[in-house]
C-alpha cells in the first residue's frame, strides 16, 4: 500500500515538473501546451493526468502556483541574505526596489502571472500566491507603526501591484505612467511607497 501511495506521489510530481518545464519553455503561453504533450513528455498515460488533476486547467494552476511561490521565496531569501551580509535590519530594506523586482518578474512572465492573479482573486485562500506575497511584503515593512496599520499598508501595496499589472496596457492613460516601461514602473512604485510612507 505504501509503495502504491509513493508511486502515485512520484507520478504526480513527475507530471507537475514536466508541466512546469513546458510552461517555462512556452514563455507562459499555456494555450500551446496540450494534455497529450504533457503526457508524452512525462512518459505517462493521458488518463493519469486526468485522474490526478481532473483537467489541464487545474494542473496548470497548480504549476503556476509553484512557479510563483518559488519566485517569491527567492525574492524573500535575497532580501534576507543581503540584510544579513550588510548587517542591515529589515528597516533598511528598499521596499520600492523589492516591489519593482517583483513587478519585473510579472512583466517578463505575463501569462503565468495573469493566471496566478486571476486564480487567486476568484478563489482566495491563505495559501495562495497573493497571500504569500502579502506576507512577504508585510515582513519588510518597518515596524514603526502598529501592526494593524502595517497589515493594511501591505495589503494596499499588494493590491496596487496586482492592479498595476492587470491594467498595464492602459496605465499611461489612467496614471501617466507606462507600466510596461521599467523606468516608469520604478518611479511609480517609489511614489507609491512614498505615499504609503513605507520607504
Amino acid at each position: 500500500m505504501k509503495n502504491n501511495i509513493e508511486n502515485h506521489s512520484n507520478i504526480k510530481e513527475k507530471i507537475i515538473n514536466t508541466t512546469i518545464s513546458l510552461i517555462e519553455r512556452s514563455n507562459g503561453i499555456v494555450e500551446n501546451i496540450t494534455v497529450r504533450g504533457i503526457a508524452h513528455k512525462a512518459d505517462v498515460a493521458v488518463g493519469l493526468i486526468n485522474y490526478h488533476f481532473g483537467s489541464k486547467k487545474n494542473l496548470i494552476e497548480i504549476c503556476v502556483q509553484r512557479i510563483i511561490s518559488h519566485v517569491i521565496e527567492t525574492f524573500s531569501e535575497k532580501g534576507n541574505s543581503s540584510d544579513k551580509e550588510n548587517g542591515a535590519s529589515k528597516h533598511d530594506v528598499d521596499i520600492a526596489s523589492f516591489t519593482a523586482s517583483v513587478f519585473t518578474f510579472l512583466i517578463n512572465n505575463p501569462e503565468i502571472s495573469k493566471i496566478s492573479m486571476l486564480g487567486d482573486l476568484s478563489q482566495p485562500n491563505i495559501e495562495s500566491n497573493s497571500s504569500v506575497s502579502y506576507k512577504a511584503i508585510f515582513k519588510v515593512i518597518p515596524d514603526v507603526e502598529p501592526e494593524n496599520i502595517r497589515k493594511i499598508k501591505a495589503f494596499i501595496l499588494l493590491s496596487t501591484i496586482q492592479s498595476a499589472f492587470l491594467n498595464r496596457l492602459i496605465s499611461n492613460e489612467l496614471l501617466g505612467f507606462d507600466l510596461r516601461c521599467e523606468n516608469d514602473y520604478q518611479c511609480f512604485f517609489r511614489l507609491i511607497t512614498k505615499i504609503l510612507n513605507i520607504l
